[in-house]
């Protein structure tokens, strides 16, 4: 049910990818201000107790003005995430690739897959790197998720079909 949940919403997603855009880049934007408020907190706490009260503080302030920044100004901040993005899967194309042909799990061949589109997003991501980051951000998440949602549903069916086996 959630490989089939997640697929849909990947749907959704891609048919509405500058809401997507903008919707991500506001909660990053959140996220940062919700953590960097967290470490700045964190450093108060540890201060009393003579642990590293400067690196939270700083790293805190730090965190909660980029998070600030990125909800002020959401095209900076879109731009700012594409080349997260691109980085991210790249990295994590490469990862799936690697893991999946190493150890050959049931249905490996589907996470190859994943793997090997996320290489291709993340070059993408850069080939088109700022003019469309309002548009691409907003759809390599929803082709992202639409993609998980296939890999989840072909290992639950892989899961499946090992407990009948197990079962006969």
């Amino acid at each position: 049910m959630l490989g089939i949940l997640t697929t849909v919403v990947g749907i959704v997603l891609l048919g509405a990818t500058f809401f997507t855009s903008m919707v991500t880049i506001f909660f990053v934007g959140m996220m940062l201000v919700i953590g960097g408020i967290a470490e700045i907190v964190a450093g108060v706490r540890v201060r009393s107790h003579g642990g590293p009260f400067w690196s939270f503080m700083l790293g805190g302030i730090l965190t909660t003005v980029v998070g600030v920044l990125t909800v002020m100004f959401p095209g900076a901040g879109l731009a700012s995430l594409t080349l997260l993005l691109a980085g991210f899967f790249f990295a994590n194309g490469l990862f799936h690739v690697i893991t999946a042909v190493m150890d050959r799990y049931a249905q490996w061949g589907w996470d190859v897959a994943f793997g090997i589109i996320s290489v291709f997003l993340g070059f993408s991501v850069m080939a088109e790197w700022p003019q469309s980051s309002v548009w691409l951000v907003g759809t390599l998440v929803g082709i992202a998720v639409f993609f998980r949602g296939i890999a989840i549903m072909s290992g639950s069916l892989a899961l499946r079909r090992g407990l009948r086996h197990v079962e006969a």
